[in-house]
């Protein structure tokens, strides 16, 4: 059973809180422990948050590698200005109204996977960017995949800001399967010019 919760909420009070839900359950497999080692860090700390995380493939947008981008989305110069990954990193994604961006696959081992990252909107306060999620399941063989709706981000988000966690849960009911999941933003409305940058997963969040 894949359950998912979801808490996308912005990282200060002067924005404006995101729609909570939970979602249908959906059949997903679990691997136990086939993901490998993680190169964890508290990329959060600032914002009260010690959980441990691991940037995505590609997930410092300094170049294009491991995304998959449609509708005019594409790396530009202008970093978050926080740099919690490199203090030389200097590029972030352009997701412009109608377009989309997908993160690269990611192995799930833990029951509550988390997604974590920076956004802004510098265009108009009437679009939104929604956050998906896709989950490829591989069992004896056999791929079954899935498409689930995570949240969205209001258009008044016109700052850099960390998203507070988009937290969902995977149940171990195919011990002898493996899953990874991959991250779509699409930017809906028109007018919008949204910024993406720095894409976190942490697995092991206990909420």
């Amino acid at each position: 059973m894949f359950r998912i919760l979801v808490r996308l909420v912005l990282g200060t009070a002067t924005i404006a809180a995101l729609a909570l839900g939970v979602l249908a359950p959906a059949q997903a497999g679990l691997p136990s422990s086939t993901c490998g080692p993680r190169d964890l860090s508290q990329a959060f700390l600032p914002w009260l948050d010690p959980a441990q995380y691991f940037l995505m493939a590609g997930g410092d947008v300094e170049s294009s590698a491991g995304w998959t981008l449609a509708g005019g989305a594409r790396v530009v110069r202008g970093n978050e200005p926080f740099y919690v990954h490199k203090s030389t990193d200097a590029r972030s994604l352009l997701v412009p109204s109608g377009a989309w961006a997908r993160t690269s696959s990611t192995c799930v081992d833990s029951d509550e996977p988390t997604l974590r990252f920076f956004v802004r909107n510098t265009g108009s306060i009437l679009s939104t960017l929604v956050v998906d999620v896709r989950i490829r399941t591989t069992v004896f063989g056999v791929m079954t995949e899935t498409t689930l709706p995570l949240g969205v981000v209001p258009g008044t988000t016109s700052t850099w800001q960390p998203a507070l966690p988009i937290v969902f849960e995977l149940s171990a009911n195919q011990l002898l399967g493996s899953t990874t999941v991959d991250f779509r933003f699409s930017a809906v409305g028109g007018g919008g010019n949204w910024q993406v940058d720095d894409v976190y997963v942490d697995p092991f969040k206990d909420w």
